[in-house]
């Protein structure tokens, strides 16, 4: 079931002089890069898309936790390992592989896009390479990344019925998935961020359509700016309350909030319209 044998073909082709390469790959798949997409994606294109693709992300990582904890498949053994691993010790299904198809496939979905076949190509191109990035790796086994992608499809799927294109719904549902990962898998980084993440989204999202259009290019550039840097004042703040759940549920519903509301604040500082942009 988890292709054993075809994942070490795979490793065996990939020149391990390449390993930073792939690890680039595999971050494309990564909560860090795929948070800061979604929010740039959130402050300067069409807000109620992403914002519901945020949602999906939010409650994927609920789902997806619980569920490796519940099946409780290790990773290969370590000497497979290009890198060090710095994820769970559960390796079926893959999260990177999910994750990256709940976020690129849902923004395809969520923009219309599914129909735009350059779309579905570059999506598709981006979910297969951060899955073989992940064996390539050592960290996973092809068949965990596979059961990752399916299971990304099928959320998607389940995901977009629940919520009717509606965010407020996608939050709710990530916050029903968080609650059971949260006695499942205890008190971890992930699971905090599911349910701090929904209580913010789920707070913030019912002011989105009241939230003004962007007026120019120059607003735009401000909103960025000043979005990372909020994002990353409060992610500096996890050091200082680490270990305090509580505290870590509070800033996580605080980050995601910030992110949602940012357009809000910045629009106060009436920046002068250069250009218009598309909200």
């Amino acid at each position: 079931m988890r292709l054993v044998d075809e994942s070490a073909a795979i490793r065996e082709a990939f020149p391990e002089a390449y390993a930073d390469l792939v690890v680039f790959v595999t971050d494309l798949g990564g909560t860090t890069i795929l948070m800061f997409l979604l929010a740039t994606g959130y402050w300067l294109t069409r807000r109620r898309e992403t914002a519901l693709v945020i949602s999906y992300a939010i409650a994927g990582v609920g789902l997806i936790v619980a569920l490796k904890a519940a099946l409780g498949m290790p990773r290969p053994p370590e000497e497979y390992f290009l890198v060090a691993s710095e994820g769970d010790g559960y390796g079926f299904p893959s999260g990177h592989a999910f994750a990256a198809t709940v976020v690129y496939g849902g923004l395809v979905s969520a923009f219309g896009r599914t129909r735009d076949r350059w779309a579905v190509a570059g999506a598709t191109t981006l979910i297969v390479l951060v899955a073989l990035s992940r064996v390539v790796l050592g960290v996973h086994y092809l068949g965990d990344v596979i059961a990752g992608v399916v299971l990304g499809v099928v959320f998607l799927l389940g995901m977009n019925r629940v919520t009717g294109g509606d965010p407020r719904r996608g939050f709710a549902a990530a916050l029903a998935l968080s609650l059971p990962a949260l006695v499942v898998v205890g008190a971890t980084e992930d699971t905090l961020i599911a349910l701090g993440g929904s209580i913010g989204g789920l707070l913030a999202s019912s002011r989105i359509d009241d939230l003004p259009a962007l007026r120019s290019r120059l607003e735009g550039a401000v909103l960025s700016v000043g979005g990372v840097a909020f994002v990353a004042a409060v992610k500096g703040l996890e050091a200082v309350v680490a270990g305090l759940a509580p505290a870590l549920v509070g800033l996580y519903a605080v980050l995601l909030a910030g992110i949602l509301l940012a357009p809000g604040a910045v629009d106060r500082l009436a920046v002068g319209p250069l250009e218009a942009t598309e909200s």
